[in-house]
């Protein structure tokens, strides 16, 4: 790559920053734990040493197109994207060691800096494609659903979701979409919605600007081809516009208000609420039971000992631990998968399109990195919370239904709790 020539000048000492970059992590359990053997990292590492060799030959379109690929390969994987952004700024870290062996060591460094921000950047772009992939599939999914259910509104519904669509396509070819369409569509969506009170008119006007400021934000790093900053804008993007579809799912005037109020975010932990927990997993079990090909997985975390952070440190503490947690779980599940504060202490998390042992390599993250946080009470009291978690993959036999499938997930959970708690069940 002309652009980076002093680069080449670390050649002969990679092999040294690679074996480095292995050793760091093996010993990071929270990057390891998405890893079957050494034997599988060790196989993920040569690939990057293999397409970082191969990168210095290659035009920056060429690059683009390696680093997509591996930023799927991750994706597939399931390790979140800050994870492979903590691994790669690891990895940047041992490159920049070895420049101090250069007499460009200035020149180098900056090529390297240069280098890695091409590499996150076209990752998130690998990552990209799989989410777009899979919200695709969800608007297939949408479709059946609505024409299984006759209370739909279908003029709103189906207004949305070819916006969606177009919206998903015009992202893959690189184009722009239309604001002034996207504006009267709005305008549509909210009219339709009749006489509900005047606050859960706001809540969906605030929905709808929300999506108009995304969309417009992800257009605008889309166009730079600055797709690490353009990926958690999708994220959030289709998170917020998934709750406007679903509230098409009981779009009467009868049930309107009742489905803004379900599908309102928990304050504390940032998920969904409990109300509209069940209308997830029902879908999910209507879709799984439909295409013998797709599963899924549920997932249930309980905070250890709660009560006794809240009558110990007090209710302050209670809303830090609560919101440190759901922070944790964000970070760590992909965009396609759905959490949610179900109890004071208790969440749930819906791995779409994952078997029971991926899901539960994430639970693992999450349990781990959540435990090793140190909460502070005062100057001398710090204090650390673990979690127990069961894990259930979706059977049609043994979990026809919503009621079956939670009763197999709480027994997997107080599995957990009996064999001594802070631990997961699957």
């Amino acid at each position: 790559m002309k652009q980076l020539q002093y680069i080449q000048q670390i050649i002969p000492y990679i092999n040294d920053a690679f074996r480095e970059f292995y050793d760091a992590m093996l010993s990071d359990s929270k990057l390891s734990i998405f890893f079957e053997s050494q034997a599988q990292i060790q196989n993920l590492i040569n690939i990057q040493q293999k397409y970082f060799l191969d990168s210095l030959e290659l035009s920056l379109e060429e690059i683009e197109r390696v680093y997509t690929r591996l930023g799927e390969y991750h994706y597939d994987m399931r390790i979140p994207y800050v994870d492979f952004l903590k691994g790669s700024q690891m990895l940047k870290e041992y490159f920049l060691v070895h420049t101090t062996k250069s007499q460009d060591s200035k020149e180098i460094m900056r090529d390297i800096f240069e280098y890695f921000n091409y590499m996150k950047s076209f990752t998130a772009k690998g990552y990209l494609n799989r989410m777009i992939k899979e919200d695709k599939l969800d608007i297939e999914n949408f479709f059946n659903y609505s024409s299984e259910n006759e209370h739909l509104s279908t003029n709103v519904s189906t207004a949305k979701i070819l916006w969606l669509r177009e919206l998903l396509n015009v992202i893959e070819s690189g184009g722009d979409i239309d604001v002034e369409q996207t504006d009267k569509l709005l305008e549509s969506w909210l009219g339709e919605l009749g006489s509900i009170s005047m606050e859960k008119r706001e809540f969906i006007d605030d929905l709808e600007k929300r999506i108009m400021i995304n969309t417009q934000n992800l257009f605008y790093f889309l166009h730079k081809k600055d797709y690490a900053e353009m990926l958690p804008l999708y994220s959030s993007l289709l998170g917020i516009y998934k709750l406007t579809l679903l509230l098409n799912n009981v779009m009467t005037v009868e049930f309107a208000n009742q489905a803004i109020e379900n599908l309102k975010i928990d304050k504390l932990s940032q998920l969904l609420r409990k109300e509209s927990f069940l209308e997830f997993l029902k879908q999910e079990i209507s879709f799984a039971k439909r295409e013998q090909e797709y599963t899924f997985t549920l997932a249930y975390l309980d905070l250890d000992n709660f009560k006794s952070v809240n009558d110990k440190y007090g209710h302050y503490s209670g809303d830090k631990v609560i919101e440190k947690f759901g922070t944790i779980i964000k970070n760590s599940i992909r965009g396609s998968d759905i959490a949610f504060r179900i109890g004071g202490d208790e969440f749930a998390i819906i791995f779409k399109s994952a078997s029971k042992s991926a899901a539960a390599k994430v639970c693992q993250k999450i349990g781990m990195e959540f435990g090793e946080h140190s909460f502070v009470f005062n100057d001398e009291t710090h204090f650390k919370v673990g979690t127990s978690m069961g894990v259930v993959e979706f059977n049609a036999q043994m979990m026809p239904d919503c009621e079956s499938m939670i009763k197999q997930v709480d027994a997997k959970l107080y599995e957990a709790k009996n064999a001594g708690k802070n631990r997961i069940s699957f």
